[in-house]
């Protein structure tokens, strides 16, 4: 499937650096009754920069979601709501998968049973996957009457096209981001400190050490050099730390020029890697999307399904789901199978070996995390590789320990040596920042906005000069884009 991420405006580009501070201060001027009108026609400008052909297909799914939630707050119960409910599903699902799964179907049943099926050769929509579930979020919500039908379709567009979390999260519920976008108003003081704080943040991560990371995850993994096992963990590890920072890049960039426009944007990555276990992680992790999935699929079939066989069963699919979402590859789908078969045998074996070896809760966590790193390390080729034979290749390298001897040559790794010093240097900074963060259960950058301006200009100052200094500028798509 092809993608069309060359002309994203993308955060980090310098045309966005260009842009946004124009629509920021125009913002500011212009009467409170218009600013909506400024940031929708922004929005469609933002969205339309990477291909204006498929803005109809946002337009188009925004206007049927509307027109349905319109009909099912005119119905008095479910089942009079029900058929406009499937509607909206039948049009908003039937357009992700013709564009984002058909191929991969398509393709898999041409190989199995040497049909004919034809494919197509279209763009994959930009955050196709993003404003579907956010829309979909929508009318179940209506259908299930916890929230009211938008009857204003200027800011029920507003809500499904907002610029800073339109092409990648974090998926809002229109019960908390659409009374924002009904009452807009300049930032305090406050929120442009903490905005500005979570903007540059995000630069670091993305800049300082996931982009310096890739030169030596992809000397590694696309060669056809083998390495010692051990040196396939080790990147395992620095693969997790890649994904981890690009996505939470994205998420903390868009929560802070949200917050320059006075909404707030909800957190979604909570410090995973510290979580103790991987049912842990996964509620920190992607927070908007895990949470969808919970809220809509997981919860309603475990309410339905009480034994153990199919609870874990269910589990097993919900992850499979979740990297399904991720994209329309054998290898996402290994990666949610992996996860889940973890998730539903990591309880009993947990609770029998700390029986065994009567453990303190100290060791126990340590374990745990100790383990949950593993299970990344082992998965993150899973998640980063699409090319199948390049990821049995890695996956069986990993498990070779016999290989643990195989001698190494530095001599033509110069340059990705020194991106991965620069990014090893970040990540000592972003380690040193989460642990503070997770021991004193507090956002720092919240703390550094409400605190003393000292610490809030030198704290500036400092990540500025990293990010200039250490900083990969090559213009690195973020992740999410793909998806």
């Amino acid at each position: 499937m092809k993608h069309g991420i060359g002309r994203i405006l993308s955060f980090v580009s310098l045309i966005f650096l260009l842009f946004f501070p124009f629509v920021f201060l125009l913002y500011c001027v212009i009467p409170t009754r218009f600013k909506y009108l400024l940031l929708l026609g922004t929005s469609y400008l933002f969205y339309s920069y990477w291909d204006w052909r498929y803005l109809p297909l946002l337009l188009g799914s925004t206007l049927i979601d509307y027109f349905c939630a319109q009909k099912m707050g005119q119905c008095e119960t479910r089942k009079q709501r029900k058929p406009w409910l499937w509607l909206t599903l039948t049009i908003n699902l039937g357009m992700l998968f013709g564009f984002k799964y058909w191929n991969f179907i398509g393709y898999n049943l041409n190989s199995l049973f040497d049909s004919h099926i034809e494919l197509h050769h279209f763009l994959l929509p930009l955050g196709l996957s993003f404003y579907t579930l956010q829309t979909l979020s929508y009318s179940f919500d209506v259908y299930l009457a916890k929230v009211k039908p938008e009857r204003h379709f200027g800011y029920f567009c507003l809500y499904v096209s907002f610029f800073p979390q339109l092409v990648a999260g974090p998926i809002e519920r229109s019960r908390r981001l659409l009374p924002q976008l009904k009452s807009l108003h300049i930032a305090s003081c406050y929120e442009f400190r903490y905005g500005l704080l979570l903007i540059i943040w995000g630069f670091f991560l993305k800049l300082v050490i996931a982009d310096n990371l890739t030169a030596f995850i992809n000397s590694i993994y696309f060669t056809e050099t083998l390495f010692p096992f051990w040196l396939y963990w080790l990147v395992g590890g620095l693969v997790t730390f890649k994904i981890y920072c690009d996505f939470m890049a994205y998420s903390e960039i868009a929560r802070g020029l949200a917050l320059l426009f006075g909404v707030k944007l909800m957190l979604n990555f909570r410090r995973p890697l510290l979580a103790t276990n991987l049912r842990g992680f996964w509620q920190r992790w992607h927070i908007s999307l895990t949470r969808w999935i919970g809220d809509y699929i997981q919860i309603p079939l475990l309410q339905r399904f009480k034994s153990f066989p199919q609870r874990a069963l269910i589990t097993i699919f919900t992850l499979c789901l979740i990297g399904l979402w991720h994209g329309a590859s054998w290898n996402f789908i290994l990666f949610g199978l992996f996860h889940g078969i973890m998730t539903v045998i990591w309880s009993p074996l947990a609770n029998f070996f700390k029986k065994i070896l009567n453990w303190s809760h100290f060791a126990y966590q340590c374990w745990g995390r100790f383990v949950l790193a593993l299970i990344l390390m082992f998965s993150a080729p899973m998640f980063y590789i699409i090319d199948i034979n390049i990821l049995q290749t890695i996956l069986g390298s990993m498990l070779d320990f016999k290989s643990a001897f195989i001698s190494i040559s530095y001599s033509h790794w110069q340059l990705e040596i020194q991106y991965l010093v620069e990014a090893l240097l970040g990540l000592i900074l972003l380690s040193i920042y989460s642990f503070i963060a997770e021991y004193r259960q507090i956002e720092l950058a919240d703390s550094l906005a409400k605190g003393h301006s000292l610490f809030r200009w030198s704290s500036t100052v400092s990540l500025l000069l990293l990010i200039f200094v250490f900083g990969n500028f090559a213009s690195e798509s973020f992740i999410y884009f793909k998806f």
